[in-house]
């Protein structure tokens, strides 16, 4: 392990990095679930990211999430149209309306 001309080693440049991304109030609140669960700060926190990490693959994987596919207005038209024909729209109401109102 090799120190720095700072008097900085590896370990403690690692750490001074995680405090840089951890704040101190959310350390805090890990160290409390840790304690609580008796476990290590480094172990939770290191099981918490790496649950979130996984569960954002698996969205990622499925297509949860993802916006929708981007439509022409001819071709959104169509759709409502479409959608419409056995549900008619209400007396004196448009397509207009019912997008402005977000029912279509």
């Amino acid at each position: 392990m090799g120190c720095a001309a700072d008097g900085k080693c590896d370990a403690m440049k690692g750490h001074d990095k995680a405090k840089e991304l951890i704040s101190p109030a959310l350390l805090e609140q890990i160290e409390a679930v840790a304690a609580a669960e008796h476990r290590s700060a480094p172990d939770m926190l290191r099981e918490m990211i790496e649950g979130y990490l996984s569960s954002r693959h698996a969205v990622a994987a499925s297509g949860v999430g993802q916006p929708p596919e981007r439509r022409t207005p001819r071709e959104a038209a169509a759709r409502i149209l479409e959608r419409r024909k056995f549900h008619p729209l209400p007396d004196g109401a448009t397509i207009r309306d019912m997008l402005t109102h977000g029912r279509a």
